[in-house]
């Protein structure tokens, strides 16, 4: 049976249709007599390995009173390990997935790989730019065949749950091709999550490009590099799943041309993180139509 390249793409589109609607309930939180939880600014970690978020609202010489999202506790100050603020350094993220959000890295940075191949890092300007960088580092190829990408960001204006930030990208597809994008980019907390949507557009670059990619020894792999549009789109989400402080998903949907459908690309996945690190695990359904393994490890200072 033979699956048309329209269908495999309304089954990936419908996929991800899904995946959002059932991450947006796992991430609405269920009410109890206590606080809001999001009023609550730290998670407390006890040295038994257990976590929760609290604030701390009174102390004794040897206990701590603690609000949590239900009742207030006292707690003895030897059970407690440390106290981590929710909006630590792993809430700075500048981008979902691969998709940059508004809202800036700084103070601060990141250094990430992606698919064991891609580095990538980037740093905060106070609380306006974020500048980024990245190259691959795939064995055996050349430096003339590798990927690079540099960034530059700058949020706007930031309000309460609203972030609107402008942006530009210029990337190396091998030494020999170029693609320069700027973009504009809007950043909402909704419940938990925080959605995205950007609006780019091509402003160099060739619709077709022979690329080579120059391996070991005089191995040499040759494809036509098509890309078609200047203005595209695209969307992405990420949030904690089922109240947790440690496990999220990200899902974004991109396309490269508002006019042809069928350049739409998306992926979604896992996120399990601390206040430091996080790993993503997912799988990306990309124009051919193809599915892959999406994964990224990220650290955070």
């Amino acid at each position: 049976m033979r699956i048309s390249y329209t269908t495999a793409l309304q089954n990936g589109f419908a996929l991800f249709c899904l995946f959002i609607i059932t991450t947006f309930l796992a991430t609405v939180d269920v009410k109890g007599q206590g606080v809001d939880r999001e009023s609550l600014k730290f998670i407390v970690v006890m040295k038994s390995g257990d976590s929760f978020r609290g604030n701390v609202v009174g102390t004794t010489d040897s206990t701590l009173l603690i609000q949590t999202e239900f009742n207030r506790v006292a707690i003895a100050k030897d059970l407690i390990q440390e106290f981590i603020p929710v909006n630590g350094p792993y809430t700075r993220r500048p981008h979902h997935f691969l998709m940059p959000k508004a809202s800036p890295n700084g103070p601060g940075g990141f250094i990430s790989n992606y698919e064991l191949g891609f580095f990538y890092g980037g740093f905060g300007l106070d609380s306006i730019a974020t500048i980024t960088a990245g190259l691959s580092t795939v064995p055996s190829f050349s430096l003339s065949s590798q990927l690079y990408h540099i960034g530059a960001k700058f949020t706007v204006e930031r309000r309460e749950g609203v972030a609107l930030a402008l942006g530009a990208t210029y990337s190396f597809i091998t030494t020999r091709e170029s693609y320069a994008h700027l973009y504009a980019v809007s950043t909402t907390a909704l419940g938990n999550a925080h959605w995205s949507a950007m609006l780019f557009y091509r402003v160099s670059g060739d619709e077709f490009a022979p690329v080579e990619l120059q391996g070991p020894g005089n191995d040499t792999t040759r494809f036509n590099l098509r890309y078609e549009g200047a203005l595209g789109i695209a969307l992405g989400i990420d949030g904690p799943l089922f109240g947790r402080d440690d496990m999220g998903f990200f899902a974004e949907i991109w396309n490269s041309d508002v006019t042809r459908p069928q350049n739409t690309a998306s992926v979604l996945g896992i996120r399990v993180f601390n206040e430091r690190a996080s790993a993503d695990f997912g799988m990306a359904l990309i124009p051919l139509p193809f599915v892959a393994p999406a994964m990224s490890f990220t650290w955070n200072f």
